[in-house]
Protein backbone atom coordinates (compact mmCIF):
# COMPACT_ATOMS: atom_id res chain seq x y z
CA UNK A 1 0.00 0.00 0.00
CA UNK A 2 2.85 2.33 0.89
CA UNK A 3 4.34 1.71 -2.54
CA UNK A 4 1.11 2.48 -4.25
CA UNK A 5 0.84 5.82 -2.48
CA UNK A 6 4.33 6.77 -3.50
CA UNK A 7 3.90 5.59 -7.08
CA UNK A 8 3.99 8.36 -9.76
CA UNK A 9 2.46 6.33 -12.51
CA UNK A 10 -0.64 8.06 -14.04
CA UNK A 11 0.12 11.52 -12.63
CA UNK A 12 0.61 12.99 -16.08
CA UNK A 13 -2.76 11.66 -17.24
CA UNK A 14 -4.43 13.13 -14.16
CA UNK A 15 -2.84 16.50 -14.77
CA UNK A 16 -3.89 16.36 -18.40
CA UNK A 17 -7.51 15.74 -17.44
CA UNK A 18 -7.41 18.67 -15.05
CA UNK A 19 -5.93 20.91 -17.79
CA UNK A 20 -8.48 19.80 -20.35
CA UNK A 21 -11.43 21.03 -18.29
CA UNK A 22 -10.85 24.76 -18.94
CA UNK A 23 -9.69 24.01 -22.48
CA UNK A 24 -12.95 22.19 -23.24
CA UNK A 25 -14.79 25.11 -21.66
CA UNK A 26 -12.99 27.60 -23.90
CA UNK A 27 -13.68 25.48 -26.99
CA UNK A 28 -17.34 25.12 -26.04
CA UNK A 29 -17.60 28.84 -25.38
CA UNK A 30 -16.01 29.43 -28.79
CA UNK A 31 -18.59 27.18 -30.35
CA UNK A 32 -21.38 29.18 -28.68
CA UNK A 33 -19.81 32.42 -29.92
CA UNK A 34 -19.68 30.85 -33.38
CA UNK A 35 -23.44 30.29 -33.25
CA UNK A 36 -23.84 33.95 -32.32
CA UNK A 37 -21.83 34.89 -35.43
CA UNK A 38 -24.06 32.76 -37.66
CA UNK A 39 -27.17 34.36 -36.15
CA UNK A 40 -25.58 37.78 -36.64
CA UNK A 41 -25.04 37.05 -40.35
CA UNK A 42 -28.64 35.94 -40.76
CA UNK A 43 -29.82 39.06 -38.94
CA UNK A 44 -27.66 41.25 -41.18
CA UNK A 45 -29.11 39.65 -44.30
CA UNK A 46 -32.60 40.36 -42.97
CA UNK A 47 -31.70 43.97 -42.11
CA UNK A 48 -30.15 44.53 -45.56
CA UNK A 49 -33.22 43.14 -47.30
CA UNK A 50 -35.56 45.18 -45.11
CA UNK A 51 -33.74 48.49 -45.61
CA UNK A 52 -33.38 47.96 -49.36
CA UNK A 53 -37.03 46.94 -49.86
CA UNK A 54 -38.24 49.83 -47.74
CA UNK A 55 -36.19 52.31 -49.76
CA UNK A 56 -37.46 50.83 -53.05
CA UNK A 57 -41.01 51.28 -51.80
CA UNK A 58 -40.20 54.86 -50.75
CA UNK A 59 -38.94 55.48 -54.28
CA UNK A 60 -42.06 53.92 -55.77
CA UNK A 61 -44.42 55.99 -53.62
CA UNK A 62 -42.60 59.21 -54.47
CA UNK A 63 -43.04 58.56 -58.21
CA UNK A 64 -46.77 57.88 -58.70
CA UNK A 65 -48.51 55.91 -59.92
CA UNK A 66 -47.04 53.19 -57.71
CA UNK A 67 -48.44 49.72 -58.36
CA UNK A 68 -47.56 48.55 -54.83
CA UNK A 69 -49.56 50.53 -52.28
CA UNK A 70 -48.15 49.17 -49.01
CA UNK A 71 -46.25 51.46 -46.66
CA UNK A 72 -42.48 51.58 -46.40
CA UNK A 73 -42.72 49.95 -42.97
CA UNK A 74 -44.81 47.07 -44.31
CA UNK A 75 -42.53 46.32 -47.27
CA UNK A 76 -39.42 46.44 -45.10
CA UNK A 77 -40.86 44.11 -42.46
CA UNK A 78 -42.15 41.77 -45.14
CA UNK A 79 -38.61 41.38 -46.49
CA UNK A 80 -37.29 40.78 -42.97
CA UNK A 81 -39.96 38.10 -42.49
CA UNK A 82 -38.91 36.45 -45.74
CA UNK A 83 -35.49 36.15 -44.10
CA UNK A 84 -36.96 34.58 -40.91
CA UNK A 85 -36.97 37.66 -38.66
CA UNK A 86 -40.28 39.00 -37.33
CA UNK A 87 -41.72 40.89 -34.41
CA UNK A 88 -43.71 38.73 -32.01
CA UNK A 89 -47.01 37.77 -33.60
CA UNK A 90 -46.18 39.44 -36.94
CA UNK A 91 -45.61 36.28 -38.94
CA UNK A 92 -48.29 36.47 -41.62
CA UNK A 93 -46.43 38.47 -44.29
CA UNK A 94 -46.50 36.88 -47.77
CA UNK A 95 -43.51 34.58 -48.11
CA UNK A 96 -42.72 34.77 -44.39
CA UNK A 97 -40.19 32.25 -43.09
CA UNK A 98 -41.02 33.04 -39.45
CA UNK A 99 -42.58 30.33 -37.33
CA UNK A 100 -45.68 31.02 -35.29
CA UNK A 101 -43.55 30.60 -32.15
CA UNK A 102 -39.86 30.71 -31.28
CA UNK A 103 -37.93 28.36 -29.00
CA UNK A 104 -38.12 29.16 -25.31
CA UNK A 105 -36.10 32.21 -24.30
CA UNK A 106 -35.65 33.53 -27.85
CA UNK A 107 -37.30 36.74 -29.10
CA UNK A 108 -36.91 38.93 -32.18
CA UNK A 109 -37.59 42.57 -33.02
CA UNK A 110 -37.66 44.39 -36.36
CA UNK A 111 -37.62 48.20 -36.34
CA UNK A 112 -37.89 50.39 -39.44
CA UNK A 113 -37.33 54.16 -39.61
CA UNK A 114 -37.54 56.65 -42.49
CA UNK A 115 -34.81 59.27 -42.15
CA UNK A 116 -34.21 62.62 -43.80
CA UNK A 117 -30.52 62.61 -42.96
CA UNK A 118 -27.85 60.10 -42.00
CA UNK A 119 -24.42 60.83 -40.59
CA UNK A 120 -24.99 64.52 -41.27
CA UNK A 121 -25.92 64.07 -44.95
CA UNK A 122 -29.41 65.10 -46.02
CA UNK A 123 -31.38 62.70 -48.17
CA UNK A 124 -34.02 60.00 -48.21
CA UNK A 125 -32.99 57.00 -46.12
CA UNK A 126 -34.60 53.87 -44.68
CA UNK A 127 -32.96 52.27 -41.64
CA UNK A 128 -33.78 48.73 -40.53
CA UNK A 129 -32.61 47.26 -37.20
CA UNK A 130 -33.06 43.54 -36.58
CA UNK A 131 -32.35 42.03 -33.15
CA UNK A 132 -32.51 38.53 -31.71
CA UNK A 133 -32.29 37.95 -27.97
CA UNK A 134 -31.43 34.44 -26.83
CA UNK A 135 -30.26 32.69 -23.63
CA UNK A 136 -26.58 32.33 -22.84
CA UNK A 137 -25.40 28.88 -21.93
CA UNK A 138 -21.70 28.35 -21.33
CA UNK A 139 -21.31 32.14 -21.50
CA UNK A 140 -22.99 32.27 -18.10
CA UNK A 141 -19.54 31.75 -16.61
CA UNK A 142 -18.79 35.23 -17.92
CA UNK A 143 -21.83 36.66 -16.18
CA UNK A 144 -24.13 36.64 -19.22
CA UNK A 145 -27.66 35.31 -18.89
CA UNK A 146 -28.97 36.55 -22.27
CA UNK A 147 -27.28 37.69 -25.46
CA UNK A 148 -28.61 40.42 -27.79
CA UNK A 149 -27.52 39.98 -31.40
CA UNK A 150 -28.33 43.15 -33.42
CA UNK A 151 -27.83 44.09 -37.07
CA UNK A 152 -28.51 47.44 -38.74
CA UNK A 153 -28.69 48.44 -42.39
CA UNK A 154 -29.35 51.79 -44.06
CA UNK A 155 -30.45 52.24 -47.67
CA UNK A 156 -30.56 55.56 -49.53
CA UNK A 157 -32.67 56.68 -52.47
CA UNK A 158 -30.01 58.04 -54.81
CA UNK A 159 -30.35 60.36 -57.81
CA UNK A 160 -27.88 60.60 -60.65
CA UNK A 161 -26.02 63.89 -60.64
CA UNK A 162 -26.50 64.21 -64.41
CA UNK A 163 -30.14 64.10 -65.61
CA UNK A 164 -30.80 62.50 -69.01
CA UNK A 165 -30.96 64.55 -72.18
CA UNK A 166 -31.84 61.48 -74.27
CA UNK A 167 -34.74 59.21 -73.28
CA UNK A 168 -36.02 56.15 -75.11
CA UNK A 169 -39.63 55.60 -74.04
CA UNK A 170 -40.32 52.01 -75.07
CA UNK A 171 -37.43 50.90 -77.27
CA UNK A 172 -33.71 50.63 -76.87
CA UNK A 173 -30.81 53.05 -77.11
CA UNK A 174 -28.37 51.45 -79.54
CA UNK A 175 -24.76 52.26 -80.36
CA UNK A 176 -23.22 50.68 -83.48
CA UNK A 177 -19.99 51.35 -85.29
CA UNK A 178 -17.94 54.28 -83.99
CA UNK A 179 -20.28 57.01 -82.77
CA UNK A 180 -18.88 59.88 -80.75
CA UNK A 181 -21.00 60.77 -77.74
CA UNK A 182 -19.95 63.86 -75.83
CA UNK A 183 -22.54 64.66 -73.16
CA UNK A 184 -20.67 65.18 -69.89
CA UNK A 185 -23.37 67.25 -68.19
CA UNK A 186 -26.31 64.99 -68.97
CA UNK A 187 -27.02 61.35 -69.64
CA UNK A 188 -29.07 58.84 -71.60
CA UNK A 189 -31.81 56.56 -70.31
CA UNK A 190 -34.16 53.87 -71.62
CA UNK A 191 -37.52 53.00 -70.07
CA UNK A 192 -37.57 49.67 -71.90
CA UNK A 193 -37.62 46.58 -69.68
CA UNK A 194 -35.94 44.42 -72.35
CA UNK A 195 -32.58 42.81 -71.66
CA UNK A 196 -31.10 44.87 -74.53
CA UNK A 197 -32.68 48.18 -73.52
CA UNK A 198 -29.15 49.54 -73.94
CA UNK A 199 -27.20 47.84 -76.72
CA UNK A 200 -23.59 48.20 -77.82
CA UNK A 201 -22.39 46.67 -81.11
CA UNK A 202 -18.73 47.18 -81.92
CA UNK A 203 -16.01 48.69 -79.80
CA UNK A 204 -14.75 51.78 -81.63
CA UNK A 205 -17.13 54.24 -80.03
CA UNK A 206 -16.18 57.20 -77.88
CA UNK A 207 -18.42 57.67 -74.84
CA UNK A 208 -18.34 60.70 -72.55
CA UNK A 209 -21.68 60.51 -70.76
CA UNK A 210 -22.74 61.99 -67.47
CA UNK A 211 -24.93 58.92 -66.82
CA UNK A 212 -26.40 55.86 -68.54
CA UNK A 213 -29.35 54.02 -67.04
CA UNK A 214 -32.29 51.75 -67.84
CA UNK A 215 -35.04 49.77 -66.16
CA UNK A 216 -33.98 46.89 -68.44
CA UNK A 217 -30.60 45.37 -69.19
CA UNK A 218 -27.52 46.10 -71.27
CA UNK A 219 -25.96 43.92 -73.97
CA UNK A 220 -22.65 44.28 -75.80
CA UNK A 221 -19.17 45.20 -74.68
CA UNK A 222 -18.63 44.78 -70.95
CA UNK A 223 -16.42 47.88 -70.85
CA UNK A 224 -19.44 49.95 -71.89
CA UNK A 225 -22.20 48.04 -70.08
CA UNK A 226 -20.24 48.22 -66.83
CA UNK A 227 -20.80 51.98 -66.85
CA UNK A 228 -24.60 51.59 -67.07
CA UNK A 229 -27.03 51.36 -64.17
CA UNK A 230 -29.37 48.55 -65.19
CA UNK A 231 -32.71 47.25 -63.88
CA UNK A 232 -33.49 50.54 -62.19
CA UNK A 233 -36.56 50.37 -59.91
CA UNK A 234 -38.47 53.17 -61.66
CA UNK A 235 -38.67 54.57 -65.21
CA UNK A 236 -37.92 58.20 -66.04
CA UNK A 237 -41.22 60.16 -65.90
CA UNK A 238 -42.29 61.54 -69.26
CA UNK A 239 -43.14 65.25 -68.77
CA UNK A 240 -44.95 65.41 -72.14
CA UNK A 241 -47.11 62.26 -71.87
CA UNK A 242 -50.34 64.29 -71.88
CA UNK A 243 -49.61 65.21 -75.51
CA UNK A 244 -49.82 61.56 -76.55
CA UNK A 245 -53.61 61.70 -76.44
CA UNK A 246 -53.89 64.68 -78.80
CA UNK A 247 -56.01 64.00 -81.89
CA UNK A 248 -55.16 65.07 -85.42
CA UNK A 249 -55.31 68.87 -85.66
CA UNK A 250 -57.76 70.40 -88.09
CA UNK A 251 -55.73 71.62 -91.08
CA UNK A 252 -56.76 73.30 -94.33
CA UNK A 253 -57.58 71.09 -97.27
CA UNK A 254 -54.33 71.47 -99.12
CA UNK A 255 -54.26 69.51 -102.35
CA UNK A 256 -50.67 68.46 -101.70
CA UNK A 257 -50.43 66.93 -98.24
CA UNK A 258 -46.63 66.91 -98.39
CA UNK A 259 -46.43 70.69 -98.29
CA UNK A 260 -45.65 72.73 -95.23
CA UNK A 261 -48.56 74.22 -93.31
CA UNK A 262 -47.70 77.16 -91.08
CA UNK A 263 -49.10 79.35 -88.34
CA UNK A 264 -47.00 82.42 -87.63
CA UNK A 265 -47.38 86.16 -87.10
CA UNK A 266 -46.57 87.03 -90.70
CA UNK A 267 -47.92 83.95 -92.50
CA UNK A 268 -51.69 83.94 -92.74
CA UNK A 269 -53.37 81.06 -90.97
CA UNK A 270 -54.65 78.22 -93.15
CA UNK A 271 -51.83 78.59 -95.63
CA UNK A 272 -49.78 75.80 -97.21
CA UNK A 273 -46.32 76.80 -98.41
CA UNK A 274 -44.90 74.84 -101.36
CA UNK A 275 -41.91 72.59 -100.65
CA UNK A 276 -41.73 71.23 -104.22
CA UNK A 277 -43.39 67.99 -103.17
CA UNK A 278 -41.70 65.99 -100.44
CA UNK A 279 -38.17 67.13 -101.21
CA UNK A 280 -37.03 70.56 -100.13
CA UNK A 281 -35.37 72.11 -103.21
CA UNK A 282 -33.98 75.25 -101.61
CA UNK A 283 -33.01 76.48 -98.19
CA UNK A 284 -35.61 78.07 -95.95
CA UNK A 285 -35.15 80.80 -93.37
CA UNK A 286 -38.12 80.76 -91.03
CA UNK A 287 -40.00 83.77 -89.74
CA UNK A 288 -37.71 85.46 -87.17
CA UNK A 289 -40.76 86.46 -85.15
CA UNK A 290 -41.55 82.83 -84.45
CA UNK A 291 -44.02 80.31 -85.74
CA UNK A 292 -45.40 76.79 -85.68
CA UNK A 293 -44.90 74.63 -88.79
CA UNK A 294 -46.76 71.40 -89.57
CA UNK A 295 -45.42 68.60 -91.76
CA UNK A 296 -48.09 66.24 -93.05
CA UNK A 297 -45.96 64.12 -95.40
CA UNK A 298 -42.32 63.18 -95.86
CA UNK A 299 -39.90 66.08 -95.59
CA UNK A 300 -36.48 65.35 -97.15
CA UNK A 301 -33.38 67.54 -96.99
CA UNK A 302 -30.14 66.82 -98.88
CA UNK A 303 -27.63 68.45 -101.23
CA UNK A 304 -26.74 71.30 -98.90
CA UNK A 305 -30.32 72.46 -98.35
CA UNK A 306 -31.00 73.93 -94.92
CA UNK A 307 -33.81 75.00 -92.65
CA UNK A 308 -32.96 77.63 -90.07
CA UNK A 309 -34.83 79.90 -87.75
CA UNK A 310 -35.35 81.04 -84.19
CA UNK A 311 -38.48 80.68 -82.09
CA UNK A 312 -39.65 77.87 -84.35
CA UNK A 313 -41.64 74.71 -83.65
CA UNK A 314 -41.94 71.90 -86.20
CA UNK A 315 -44.85 69.48 -85.66
CA UNK A 316 -44.88 66.20 -87.58
CA UNK A 317 -48.43 64.99 -88.06
CA UNK A 318 -49.37 61.30 -87.95
CA UNK A 319 -47.70 59.53 -90.87
CA UNK A 320 -45.14 62.31 -91.39
CA UNK A 321 -41.39 61.70 -91.42
CA UNK A 322 -38.23 63.79 -91.53
CA UNK A 323 -34.91 62.89 -93.11
CA UNK A 324 -31.81 65.05 -93.42
CA UNK A 325 -28.79 63.72 -95.36
CA UNK A 326 -26.09 64.73 -97.83
CA UNK A 327 -24.69 67.90 -96.31
CA UNK A 328 -28.06 69.36 -95.41
CA UNK A 329 -28.60 71.14 -92.12
CA UNK A 330 -31.29 72.02 -89.63
CA UNK A 331 -30.73 74.96 -87.30
CA UNK A 332 -33.73 75.55 -85.06
CA UNK A 333 -34.15 77.33 -81.75
CA UNK A 334 -37.32 76.52 -79.84
CA UNK A 335 -39.54 79.40 -78.81
CA UNK A 336 -39.41 79.97 -75.03
CA UNK A 337 -43.14 80.82 -75.08
CA UNK A 338 -45.33 79.53 -77.91
CA UNK A 339 -48.37 81.74 -78.35
CA UNK A 340 -51.71 79.98 -78.01
CA UNK A 341 -53.00 81.70 -81.15
CA UNK A 342 -50.30 79.97 -83.21
CA UNK A 343 -51.76 76.56 -82.37
CA UNK A 344 -54.92 74.87 -83.70
CA UNK A 345 -57.70 74.33 -81.14
CA UNK A 346 -56.68 70.73 -80.39
CA UNK A 347 -53.30 71.86 -79.07
CA UNK A 348 -54.07 75.21 -77.47
CA UNK A 349 -54.70 73.84 -73.97
CA UNK A 350 -51.15 72.41 -74.00
CA UNK A 351 -49.38 75.55 -75.20
CA UNK A 352 -47.15 75.72 -72.10
CA UNK A 353 -45.66 72.29 -72.90
CA UNK A 354 -44.32 73.59 -76.21
CA UNK A 355 -42.03 76.13 -74.55
CA UNK A 356 -38.47 75.61 -75.89
CA UNK A 357 -39.64 72.67 -78.06
CA UNK A 358 -38.13 72.50 -81.54
CA UNK A 359 -39.68 69.32 -83.02
CA UNK A 360 -42.78 67.35 -81.98
CA UNK A 361 -44.35 64.31 -83.63
CA UNK A 362 -48.03 63.54 -83.04
CA UNK A 363 -48.58 59.77 -82.68
CA UNK A 364 -51.02 58.11 -85.06
CA UNK A 365 -54.31 57.19 -83.31
CA UNK A 366 -53.93 53.80 -85.03
CA UNK A 367 -51.01 52.56 -82.92
CA UNK A 368 -50.18 49.87 -85.49
CA UNK A 369 -49.01 52.65 -87.83
CA UNK A 370 -46.62 54.21 -85.32
CA UNK A 371 -42.92 53.53 -85.78
CA UNK A 372 -42.35 53.00 -89.54
CA UNK A 373 -42.49 56.76 -90.20
CA UNK A 374 -39.25 57.69 -88.55
CA UNK A 375 -36.81 60.54 -88.15
CA UNK A 376 -33.35 60.07 -89.65
CA UNK A 377 -30.29 62.30 -89.57
CA UNK A 378 -27.64 60.84 -91.87
CA UNK A 379 -24.75 61.51 -94.22
CA UNK A 380 -22.75 64.49 -93.07
CA UNK A 381 -25.77 66.58 -92.15
CA UNK A 382 -25.46 69.15 -89.41
CA UNK A 383 -28.21 69.36 -86.83
CA UNK A 384 -28.09 72.27 -84.41
CA UNK A 385 -31.04 72.37 -82.04
CA UNK A 386 -31.68 74.59 -79.09
CA UNK A 387 -34.70 72.98 -77.55
CA UNK A 388 -36.63 69.75 -77.12
CA UNK A 389 -37.31 67.02 -79.68
CA UNK A 390 -40.39 65.08 -78.52
CA UNK A 391 -41.00 62.17 -80.90
CA UNK A 392 -42.87 59.55 -78.84
CA UNK A 393 -43.84 57.31 -81.77
CA UNK A 394 -40.67 57.68 -83.85
CA UNK A 395 -37.55 55.57 -84.11
CA UNK A 396 -34.81 58.20 -84.34
CA UNK A 397 -31.62 57.22 -86.16
CA UNK A 398 -28.31 59.04 -86.41
CA UNK A 399 -26.18 57.36 -89.10
CA UNK A 400 -23.22 58.18 -91.30
CA UNK A 401 -21.48 61.32 -90.11
CA UNK A 402 -24.17 63.68 -88.80
CA UNK A 403 -23.25 66.11 -86.08
CA UNK A 404 -25.97 66.93 -83.57
CA UNK A 405 -25.49 69.84 -81.21
CA UNK A 406 -28.08 70.60 -78.55
CA UNK A 407 -27.12 73.76 -76.73
CA UNK A 408 -28.33 76.93 -75.14
CA UNK A 409 -30.83 77.89 -72.48
CA UNK A 410 -32.15 74.97 -70.52
CA UNK A 411 -30.46 71.95 -71.99
CA UNK A 412 -32.47 70.53 -74.85
CA UNK A 413 -33.32 66.89 -74.94
CA UNK A 414 -34.42 64.11 -77.26
CA UNK A 415 -37.36 61.93 -76.20
CA UNK A 416 -38.33 59.23 -78.70
CA UNK A 417 -39.67 55.71 -79.04
CA UNK A 418 -36.13 54.44 -79.66
CA UNK A 419 -32.76 55.98 -80.52
CA UNK A 420 -29.87 54.64 -82.61
CA UNK A 421 -26.40 56.06 -83.03
CA UNK A 422 -24.70 54.38 -86.00
CA UNK A 423 -21.54 54.84 -88.02
CA UNK A 424 -19.56 57.92 -87.05
CA UNK A 425 -22.48 59.94 -85.75
CA UNK A 426 -21.53 62.70 -83.34
CA UNK A 427 -23.87 63.74 -80.56
CA UNK A 428 -22.63 66.78 -78.66
CA UNK A 429 -24.28 68.50 -75.70
CA UNK A 430 -21.18 70.00 -74.10
CA UNK A 431 -22.86 73.41 -74.12
CA UNK A 432 -25.70 72.22 -71.90
CA UNK A 433 -25.91 73.02 -68.19
CA UNK A 434 -26.95 70.31 -65.76
CA UNK A 435 -30.70 70.87 -66.09
CA UNK A 436 -33.36 69.44 -68.36
CA UNK A 437 -37.10 68.86 -68.22
CA UNK A 438 -36.33 65.23 -67.45
CA UNK A 439 -35.68 64.18 -63.88
CA UNK A 440 -32.58 62.28 -62.87
CA UNK A 441 -32.71 58.51 -62.65
CA UNK A 442 -33.26 57.30 -59.11
CA UNK A 443 -32.08 54.08 -57.56
CA UNK A 444 -31.53 52.50 -54.16
CA UNK A 445 -28.14 51.82 -52.63
CA UNK A 446 -27.18 50.28 -49.30
CA UNK A 447 -24.93 52.75 -47.49
CA UNK A 448 -24.55 50.71 -44.30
Amino acid sequence: MRGLLHSRRGSVAFATVIALVPLIGVVALGGEAGSWYVTRQHAQNAADAAAYSGAVQQLCLSNPPCAVTQTVDYRAKQSAAQNAFCNAGATSYPGSQCGTSLPSGISQTVQVASLTSWKGAAGTYVQATVTQQQPAYLARVLGLTTVNIPATAVAKVQSLTAPPCVLSLTGSISFQGSPNIDAPNCGMASNSTAKDAINFTGGGMSMNLGSLSTVGGCTGGASFCNTALTYMPAPIPNPFSVLDGVTLPTLPDCSDKTKLFAYSPTIAANRCTNNNGNKLSSSITLDPNGGVYFISGSLRLNGGVSISGTSALFILLPGASLKATGGSSINITGNPAVQTSWLPPELQSHASLFANMAIYKIPDPDTSKNGPNDVTFGGNSGINLKGVMYLPSANVTFQGDPTVNITGGKCGELIAKSVEFNGNATFDTTGCPKETKLTSSQYVQLVQ
